[in-house]
């Protein structure tokens, strides 16, 4: 068996960890040091008393604190030992935190930035002490390092923008109706091209009103925003949030404004949001939110880890070309060469009533393997 197969079979990380534990996780994540018990004393392929490092951009949001969590389980699964950082969404407090870690000698080092062109210096010096470098969630858009695994963010948008026309042709007979996108910080990459995405997709149908309106990524700019534009459209079709943290804004706004009505029910505003988080599976079954997308964030970190310490550190190169791996309901991925080393990028997909409860969805991993509650 290769390499790679060995690694498409392999299942998620076991144990349980409650809200005692979810809240150690998060104060573990937001100090700044970067001491390493056991640290290790250079590269290698296997635990043996190695450490895993990992700069968090921030633990400011449950997406986030789950793809510390599949790192975390993941390094430890392969026998090294933990050691993680918080950079709390400043970006050269990550980079400080990114160099004290390496001075630590880990095994290996993945980071998701908070500023994707800030990396270069790191790459030149990962190479140089031979750590294996890798990126979850925001790519590293300058010097070349060795792995990233991120989304299609833009597919993301365009297949919400898809699912928010057919609903609106199921709704009226035609492609029409008044939408609402409360767009994420455009500072964001993710956020930005989402929004490119989902508005390009919605201006292919002149009878549909696309109200476009910032919340800078708050949940509480957000519900503030949805606040007014539901005041201001009362005929308000549907509803877009880029992301579960954003959409739960629109639907306090939506409660407040007693708009909150579940699918089939008569004044029912269309929802679609974008990440997959448990609440956001709960809101479909619910009825209230018509569509969420997923985005991964157990497979960001397990496959990270893996591909890092299975290959890198054997100093072998990561495999292009396909990816298969039946442990994530989305299975198939591709691993391209770029200009800043070998990228994943993973498919999103529309969450409906025929995988909602599958087992592989990352809410449900959470939830029912790691015993984790939003």
């Amino acid at each position: 068996m290769n390499e790679m197969s060995r690694i498409s079979r392999r299942s998620f990380g076991a144990g349980a960890l409650g809200a005692a534990g979810l809240a150690l996780l998060a104060a573990c994540g937001q100090g700044a040091q970067a001491g390493a018990s056991g640290a290790s004393s250079g590269a290698g392929g296997g635990g043996g008393g190695g450490t895993g490092t990992y700069a968090n951009k921030g633990m400011d949001f449950f997406f986030f604190v789950m793809l510390a969590e599949s790192i975390k389980r993941r390094t430890e699964e392969l026998g090294f030992t933990y050691n993680s950082t918080d950079a709390k969404q400043d970006s050269s407090q990550q980079f400080n935190q990114a160099k004290t870690l390496l001075v630590q000698k880990p095994s290996f080092l993945v980071v998701d930035t908070v500023d994707s062109g800030a990396w270069a210096p790191i790459a030149t010096q990962t190479k140089g002490a031979k750590v294996p470098f890798g990126a979850v969630d925001s790519l590293v858009t300058d010097g070349e390092i060795d792995f990233q695994v991120a989304f299609d963010n833009s597919m993301a948008g365009t297949l919400a923008a898809q699912k928010t026309v057919e609903l609106l042709k199921a709704k009226y007979g035609t492609e029409r109706g008044q939408v609402f996108n409360g767009y994420g910080a455009l500072s964001s990459a993710a956020w930005n091209a989402r929004k490119i995405a989902f508005e390009a997709e919605l201006a292919k149908y002149p009878e549909i009103q696309l109200i476009s309106r910032p919340t800078d990524g708050s949940e509480t700019t957000a519900r503030q925003v949805a606040g007014a534009t539901l005041s201001e459209f009362a005929d308000l079709d549907a509803i877009h949030g880029p992301s579960d943290s954003i959409t739960r804004g629109f639907i306090t706004a939506m409660q407040t404004a007693d708009r909150l009505k579940k699918v089939g029910e008569e004044g029912h505003i269309i929802v679609t949001t974008i990440d997959g988080e448990p609440q956001a599976l709960q809101w479909f079954r619910d009825g209230t939110v018509d569509a969420p997308v997923s985005q991964d964030p157990v497979a960001y970190g397990e496959i990270c880890v893996d591909m890092l310490t299975t290959y890198t550190a054997k100093g072998q190169a990561i495999p292009l070309g396909a990816y298969d791996n039946k442990d994530y309901f989305w299975e198939s991925s591709v691993i391209d060469s770029t200009p800043n080393g070998p990228v994943m990028t993973i498919p999103p997909y529309i969450i409906d009533k025929d995988n909602v409860e599958d087992p592989r969805q990352w809410a449900n991993v959470v939830t029912q393997k790691w015993g984790i509650k939003q």
